[in-house]
């Protein structure tokens, strides 16, 4: 008995010589430790209060709770959650930062000591909020209405959530609670086994979700018009998308810890279609390689044979319709040419190729049903890409509507001479957004339509026969009855003038250094210059001819002299 009392005794001797030795070796580190500024510390005490007043708050919820049932106490208990939530990440927010300063040589060990308490008693209960938050997680009835059935999916997702904030925080825990000393070995464990089902659950509800929208596709093509299959369509795909999200968010939060997420992150990849960066990883894009191949070869081996004759008929459905539009623009541009249609050359070559371009596209629409496909969402389509394509090309359908306006009124055609828009020449081609000019010096000029039907069109060459407007003058010596015969003469006999209308020849005016005659010969459009400068010129030789002078202007200068 003695020599057990001996060795009890020294063995407490022992521990507190081992004790004694610690606590000399902290006191001697915390002395090479420089105190906390004010600021600091304030600021690390106020999160102590905070983290204490949410505490306070959560055991108030907990003692409502214990008198409450049904959906109140489902509705607090979220609330607590939520609550306790806040309150992990309000400790690991002062444990980093008090890290951070222990780090930098700064003493901490009040701040660490109460961490270490608080960080002790976290697993324990992140264990239980998960079980509740888990709990709280139920997949919708399909027995549902569709408006109900995505309300109630919304909550599940909003479950969902909840649960991934509290993997998010189990995560920094296990950061950071190696630096304050603490083993985290059993928190890894557990949340490697808790990502791992929660990532393979929604990966089964992907499929599920991608299984019913299939299911849900092929009934709406059987009977396209119930409106009830098309909300059941609406919110599954709905389903599919956010299933798609909660999932992606798992495979980040394994991805943080390490884990291999290469099968998870294929198959959202082949869900969704997108993009994403994971083509970039030679295993993912192999394995969706391998799949699409084996896919492929499924279909080639069970469609092969219809598909390869779907294919044979759209081909030959657009053979057929090609070669129809051919015919059709050649009996509609045949027709349009005969002598008794008096139509613009534009109207012609846009009535041409609308109707050749009406039979194509109808061929297009039959050859596309022959695939398959609805024409109903690629039309509607098609006009909602009208709409906006109308909206960023305000302009240019300003110039397409002055050329239909052209187009319906014809003031003028290819070969006319025209003087519109700031511009005169003979119309070289003509479209529905601009019309192009060759001046009579060649040059290329394209002018909009908008601006051509905004000003005054001048026509030159629209009538058949147009009056020569020319003035001559004689002196006022000169004989006036023996000039005007001579000018009658002049062109009567000329062979371009016409007799109808008959040529105006008549004294004008009495000018201050002439005697001004009007001459205003009738000719067809297009002798108009070559007769104006004919007669211009045997007027000339003329006049010098018969001694009738052409007068230029002049002054009498009269000096008067003074004596």
């Amino acid at each position: 008995m003695k020599r057990a009392a001996l060795v009890r005794i020294f063995g407490t001797l022992v521990t507190m010589l081992v004790l004694a030795q610690a606590g000399a070796q902290e006191a001697e580190e915390r002395a090479d430790l420089q105190p906390l500024s004010e600021q600091v510390a304030g600021r690390f005490d106020q999160a102590v209060a905070d983290i204490e007043m949410q505490r306070d708050d959560i055991e108030r919820i907990e003692a409502r709770l214990r008198d409450l049932e049904g959906v109140p106490a489902d509705i607090l208990g979220a609330r607590r959650d939520r609550q306790w939530t806040a309150l992990f990440h309000a400790i690991l927010n002062l444990a980093r930062d008090v890290a951070a300063e222990a780090a930098n040589g700064m003493d901490t060990s009040d701040h660490r000591d109460y961490l270490v308490h608080k960080l002790e008693k976290l697993p324990d209960e992140t264990y239980e909020a998960l079980d509740r938050a888990k709990g709280r997680i139920v997949f919708p009835s399909t027995e549902l209405a569709p408006e109900q059935f995505v309300v109630a999916d919304q909550k599940l997702f909003k479950q969902l959530r909840e649960a991934d904030n509290i993997y998010r925080a189990l995560i920094r825990y296990v950061d950071i609670v190696e630096t304050f000393g603490l083993d985290a070995s059993d928190e890894k464990a557990y949340l490697v086994s808790q990502l791992s089902d929660s990532v393979a659950n929604r990966s089964i509800f992907l499929e599920i979700a991608l299984d019913d929208v299939t299911m849900l596709r092929s009934t709406i093509t059987t009977l396209p018009g119930n409106e009830n299959l098309a909300n059941w369509m609406s919110a599954a795909q709905t389903r599919v998308k956010m299933t798609a999200t909660a999932m992606q968010e798992v495979v980040m939060l394994m991805n943080s810890v390490g884990l291999d997420t290469r099968q998870y992150r294929q198959q959202l990849v082949t869900a969704t279609g997108e993009i994403t960066t994971d083509l970039l990883d030679v295993g993912i894009a192999a394995g969706l390689a391998s799949q699409w191949g084996k896919a492929s070869i499924n279909l080639i081996t069970g469609e092969g044979p219809k598909l390869v004759f779907r294919l044979l008929m759209v081909m030959l459905i657009l053979f057929v319709f090609f070669q129809a539009a051919k015919l059709v623009q050649k009996g509609v541009d045949s027709a349009l040419g005969s002598a008794r249609v008096h139509i613009s050359s534009l109207l012609r070559r846009m009535i041409v190729s609308s109707v050749r371009n009406l039979v194509v596209i109808f061929g297009v629409l039959i050859a596309i049903t022959q695939l398959g496909m609805d024409l109903g969402p690629l039309l509607a389509g098609l006009g909602i890409a009208g709409f906006i394509i109308g909206f960023a090309l305000q302009d240019s359908l300003s110039n397409f509507a002055s050329g239909m306006m052209i187009l319906m009124y014809r003031p003028f055609d290819v070969g006319d001479v025209v003087e519109a828009g700031g511009v005169k020449g003979r119309v070289d081609q003509m479209s529905l957004v601009n019309t192009t000019f060759l001046t009579f010096d060649n040059q290329r000029l394209v002018v909009p339509n908008n601006l051509i039907w905004q000003t005054v069109i001048t026509n030159v060459t629209a009538q058949t026969t147009r009056r020569i407007d020319l003035m001559f003058g004689i002196a006022y010596g000169d004989d006036i009855d023996k000039a005007e015969k001579l000018l009658r003469a002049i062109v009567v006999e000329h062979e371009a003038v016409l007799d109808d209308p008959e040529p105006t020849i008549r004294l004008h005016e009495l000018g201050e250094s002439s005697v001004n005659f009007i001459v205003r010969p009738w000719v067809k459009t297009e002798d108009y210059w070559a007769t104006f400068w004919d007669i211009t010129k045997t007027v000339k030789l003329r006049f010098d001819e018969e001694g009738i002078s052409i007068p230029f202007p002049q002054r009498d200068v009269h000096v008067i002299e003074q004596k």
